[in-house]
């Protein structure tokens, strides 16, 4: 019987999604510390001067309380989500983005002197979301799920050409403030997140299958 509870207990510590609500308190916590922020965001000057912990730290940083609650709440959202669904893969696109698109940044955008905010990784988790559906669906041979979807997807890379072309973000405002998208950031994290959900991962547990009800 206590056997049986423990494990009963371990399965449901399994599906909590404790490594994206641990990241999400974070970037609250570093929002409201000036200290924290100012050390942590992607500042190009100081990445000269070899702080490159920068390089990672900033995505937690947020500009304003507007940009923290629609990054860091889509953060949550889409990361919980795939933590359940596939933790190996979930852990790889948040890694990977993480390090690659201040990488780019860095090398593609060199004017631009200072950047922060979860909305890269977002862009990752989505893209990686959507692929472990479609490939979910397309082993259940559900084809409209695949359709709808695969357009899903496709809205990402409908937002992020709307962001390249009129320098406006959809959701958090800038049209008053000195914020402004970088679409390189969200191309490269959706890039990586779908790379991440095609590829096959050695070893580990199957991926958790949710399904939808209609």
């Amino acid at each position: 019987m206590y056997k049986n509870c423990i494990q009963i207990v371990g399965k449901a510590v399994r599906r909590i999604p404790c490594v994206s609500l641990l990241l999400t308190v974070a970037a609250v916590i570093i929002h409201f510390s000036y200290s924290l922020r100012i050390q942590l965001l992607y500042d190009r000057s100081a990445l000269a001067h070899h702080e490159l912990w920068r390089l990672v730290t900033c995505h937690w940083v947020h500009l304003s309380s507007d940009h923290l609650f629609w990054s860091a709440a889509t953060f949550f959202a889409l990361g919980s989500l795939c933590e359940i669904l596939d933790a190996r893969k979930y852990y790889a696109a948040v890694g990977i983005s993480a390090v690659a698109i201040p990488i780019a940044i860095w090398s593609g955008m060199p004017d631009l002197m200072v950047y922060a905010g979860l909305s890269g990784l977002d862009c990752a988790l989505y893209s990686l979301l959507m692929v472990l559906f479609i490939r979910r669906e397309i082993r259940s041979r559900s084809w409209i799920w695949v359709a709808l979807y695969s357009l899903l997807l496709g809205g990402l890379v409908a937002k992020i050409i709307y962001e390249t072309t009129t320098g406006l973000t959809i959701f958090v405002a800038n049209t008053h403030s000195d914020m402004t998208p970088v679409p390189l950031a969200h191309l490269v994290g959706a890039c990586i997140g779908f790379l991440v959900g095609i590829r096959r991962l050695k070893s580990g547990k199957a991926p958790v299958e949710i399904r939808h009800q209609i």
